[in-house]
């Protein structure tokens, strides 16, 4: 009896104090559209990213990946092949991506940009195959142009949200996607025989498809992939959504404050609870495969993007990745988006000839820094709907410092390494709705800590 009170006092204090070897491959972003409506190569942009520093990108990108042609100009879309294969209003963004970059005097494919911007940053490479209507040979050439310029790949993502309801003109089922994957992972394995390939799971929901009832079941008897792939969107506002994307939101008959609080309850307990159980139950019917999760964000919406309370969200969400003992079979995670001309998504959103800056900078430039630091483990700590990431050295000192306030909405970061004048900032707003400026402001205050 006293053992067993021994053993449930070990657990809580392992749940209330966990730790976590640290791993820089959940700190990656997707590049879809970023290279369309930002430059590249401007200085300001290139310092801004250098901020953040990146350890992973991810390439082409979402449904982009899934009609990439790598050796014509841009994406090298073929708009026959989105009318083909692809339900939806796919087609209509791509003839505006095919316009955007006619007007910006884009002839080169994009492939070259994104290997300047990797290699620049020293960041290892997630590729999103073209496995519906690519020649075999295409996702070959990709993988050889990165091996020539020395940039390490992860993985292989066969196909990105395959189980989706757009693509079941030809992918009417599992077994649909299991033969494409399947053929494809030969011809990658042929050439390349150590890299790794992920396959799409179907998402874990209370009303499943009738399409994808099974699909996880029945992907998990095969054997010839490294890795599922799952997309992380999280839901707090009421309407219909698809694809990570509100495309209706119901009216609310309240004010911006109990509405955004209702929206905390909902995150907190999601991050709580609901994500944790979510990736168990993967485990569970994949007996414990890696898991990449190359898109995450919220459920993307106006309502909630750039806003504080998407600030707080990417910051204790990227620290649960980090940190939590539960989620250690996540080894790789990559945000949605660096840049485009979404609110909601991207970073750097691009506006004529420049880009604005949205709230999500700031906490990633603040969690960054964890690996400019020889960080071996984070100590999480909870005390009501505040959340502390301490952050240890192989040595057990304490290098940094992460409190996610959901109650007074701030993020506080503290450096006890960093001599310069201000190793204490905390980014703060007064309510959760509000909105950074073109800067990715919203307030910030920074000191020196003195001992």
């Amino acid at each position: 009896m006293i053992f067993r009170i021994l053993i449930s006092l070990l657990l809580v204090c392992c749940h209330l104090f966990s730790f976590s070897q640290i791993n820089s491959n959940l700190f990656g972003f997707c590049t879809s559209n970023s290279f369309t409506y930002v430059d590249t190569y401007d200085t300001s942009f290139l310092e801004k990213v250098e901020n953040i520093s990146p350890k992973v990108l991810r390439f082409p990108g979402g449904t982009i990946g899934n009609f990439y042609h790598p050796r014509k100009e841009a994406y090298g879309f073929k708009v026959s092949d989105v009318e083909e294969y692809y339900s939806g209003r796919f087609s209509h963004r791509v003839h505006t991506l095919k316009q955007a970059a006619q007007q910006r005097g884009h002839k080169e494919n994009y492939i070259e940009d994104f290997i300047i911007l990797a290699k620049r940053y020293n960041s290892k490479v997630i590729v999103n195959a073209n496995i519906l209507n690519s020649d075999k040979e295409e996702i070959i050439y990709v993988l050889n142009k990165f091996k020539d310029e020395g940039i390490e790949v992860l993985g292989v993502e066969l196909g990105s949200e395959l189980s989706n309801r757009a693509y079941k003109k030809h992918i009417k089922s599992v077994y649909d996607y299991i033969e494409l994957a399947r053929t494809y992972t030969q011809n990658i394995k042929t050439e390349f025989p150590d890299i790794k390939v992920g396959v799409v799971v179907a998402p874990i929901k209370e009303k499943t498809p009738n399409r994808i009832k099974n699909w996880n079941i029945i992907l998990a008897k095969e054997d010839f992939y490294d890795a599922i792939i799952h997309h992380s969107y999280h839901k707090v506002v009421d309407g219909e959504e698809d694809a990570g994307v509100m495309i209706s939101e119901d009216k609310i008959n309240t004010t911006e404050t109990k509405q955004f609080s209702l929206y905390k309850d909902r995150i907190i307990l999601e991050l709580r609870e609901g994500f944790i159980n979510r990736m168990k139950q993967y485990n569970d019917i994949f007996r414990n495969k890696e898991i990449w999760i190359t898109e995450w964000n919220l459920q993307m919406t106006k309502t909630t993007g750039n806003t504080m309370f998407q600030s707080l969200f990417v910051s204790q969400y990227l620290l649960e990745l980090l940190s939590n003992t539960d989620l250690q079979n996540i080894k790789i995670a990559t945000y949605h988006n660096l840049a485009g001309r979404d609110v909601s998504g991207s970073i750097f959103k691009g506006v004529k000839n420049g880009f604005e800056i949205h709230s999500t900078y700031v906490p990633f430039s603040f969690i960054g820094d964890i690996f400019g630091y020889d960080v071996e483990k984070i100590k999480k700590e909870e005390a009501g709907n505040i959340f502390t990431y301490n952050c240890y050295d192989k040595n057990n000192h304490l290098i940094i410092s992460y409190i996610i306030d959901w109650n007074t909405y701030q993020i506080e970061y503290k450096n006890f390494i960093n001599t310069d004048e201000f190793n204490n900032s905390v980014y703060f707003s007064k309510n959760l709705f509000d909105l950074a400026d073109k800067k990715g402001m919203l307030k910030i205050e920074k000191t020196q800590i003195i001992d």
